[in-house]
């Protein structure tokens, strides 16, 4: 208890803190909704489809996850340089990083919708997604419309960058929040009806009101609070795309090694184990992914602060922001290690007693779900510091640990687990480096890669 008031005592102890903690408080209301969606999104998700089909609607947009990397890293590049433009005042040169990045956002996202709805012709989804349960041409029609979706919502979704980067993150969930909110409710809706077990219809639902809703949220910004800064053809300044794709291209590495990790796993899983297996590994990580979402919340503005902070060299700042979010780290593992004490009782409560979740697959989420919350808050302040050189030799290393893993551990687990445990391998390597780069910074001993 004496941790958190200390926390919250910092919160307020100047004005760039103070900002962060207003974005933190308005924040957790807007993260608590999306975490019980999330909760409620499964056992209402195993009522309306089979196990297996569950199981091929995760797989099936964990794939399509894998196109996300053809932003070549544009949003976060826009986030510290527009950061930087909110910092220094000068909105005229935030308006051409944002009219940049729209312009060249679309035309990439345009030309691969083009080719996927090509090569969607050719392509044996039941071999893909390992079922024969649905057919190939209702496979087809249901990839083109989430597909659709999903490219036309990542370039609507940069709404949630310029928010981000104006350190006003309690917006960007608020724009998810909604999106969540009224798929969950119209999903809900779907289940009373005569349709039964519709993926094509459910996955409609799913993909294309979060884009609506970035639609609706950008029109309204851009001609309000933000119509300083909105894109128009003339602000174009492909002059700029070298700044947006110089620390772009960076962090757009640090998103392919991210997806070849975490956005595979549920096809290496239906590839081993079967599409129903996915569906035990995806209950796990979202019972886990509690703690990291609401952890989010106090890390979300700190980003954008840190550049900030780094700019007006405001070391003693930046290290006492470092000190508390570590105390914070320590609290959230106790609260996974109750978690994880407690988690087969509420599996059973949760899913009732519809699927069997082994207690080994837990304990090495649990065990991951630490690391992760201790490399958050440094993560964080090397994005901020935009110093990722390093970072993305050590990924190129973690993919190659990660494969090597993944295939050992097919073998010797009938589970989930093991493909875990191959994640598990990959994020040992930043819990150590990241801690030390950032100390490095931070007392200005950085030197080479470490301050690259």
């Amino acid at each position: 208890m004496e941790n958190i008031n200390s926390f919250l005592k910092f919160l307020k102890s100047n004005g760039r803190t103070a900002k962060a903690g207003k974005q933190v408080i308005y924040s957790f209301g807007l993260r608590s909704i999306s975490i019980v969606i999330s909760l409620l999104y499964v056992p209402l998700m195993l009522s309306y489809l089979s196990q297996e089909k569950y199981g091929i609607w995760l797989t099936l947009t964990s794939i399509l996850g894998w196109f996300s990397f053809f932003d070549i890293g544009l949003g976060n590049g826009l986030r510290n340089n527009l950061a930087k433009a909110f910092s220094s005042g000068d909105l005229g040169l935030g308006r051409k990083y944002v009219s940049t990045t729209y312009a060249i956002l679309i035309c990439i996202f345009s030309f691969i919708l083009f080719i996927f709805h090509i090569s969607n012709f050719f392509l044996n989804w039941n071999s893909i997604l390992n079922t024969q349960t649905i057919a190939n041409s209702e496979l087809y029609i249901l990839t083109s419309i989430v597909f659709s979706f999903f490219l036309i919502r990542f370039v609507v979704a940069l709404i949630s960058v310029v928010y981000l980067a104006d350190q006003k993150s309690s917006i960007s969930h608020f724009i998810s929040t909604i999106g969540s909110l009224l798929s969950f409710i119209l999903v809900f809706l779907l289940t009373y009806s005569s349709i039964k077990e519709n993926l094509i219809l459910l996955g409609s639902i799913v993909s294309g009101i979060p884009a609506v809703i970035f639609i609706i949220i950008s029109i309204i910004s851009f001609t309000g609070k933000y119509r300083d800064i909105r894109p128009t053809l003339k602000e174009i300044d492909f002059k700029l795309s070298k700044d947006l794709m110089n620390l772009g291209a960076k962090f757009f590495f640090l998103q392919i090694c991210s997806i070849v990790i975490f956005s595979t796993s549920s096809f290496f899983i239906a590839q081993f184990y079967g599409p129903k297996e996915v569906v035990a590994y995806n209950i796990v990580f979202t019972y886990f992914q509690i703690p990291i979402m609401v952890f989010s919340i106090v890390l979300s503005p700190v980003w954008s602060a840190v550049t900030d902070a780094h700019m007006k060299a405001d070391f003693v700042w930046l290290k006492k922001t470092i000190k508390q979010l570590n105390i914070l780290s320590g609290l959230f593992s106790f609260v996974i290690v109750l978690m994880l004490v407690f988690s087969q009782q509420i599996f059973k409560i949760w899913l009732n007693d519809k699927v069997l979740i082994t207690y080994d697959l837990s304990i090495v989420m649990a065990f991951y779900t630490i690391i992760q919350i201790w490399i958050a808050p440094y993560s964080n302040f090397i994005n901020g510091f935009g110093k990722i050189n390093l970072t993305m030799i050590l990924s190129f290393l973690g993919i190659l640990v990660y494969l090597i893993l993944i295939y050992l551990f097919s073998n010797l687990f009938a589970s989930s687990t093991g493909v875990v445990l191959a994640i598990i391998g990959t994020s040992i390597i930043g819990s150590v480096t990241q801690p030390w780069q950032t100390y490095k910074i931070l007392n200005r001993t950085a030197k080479g890669i470490w301050n690259n």
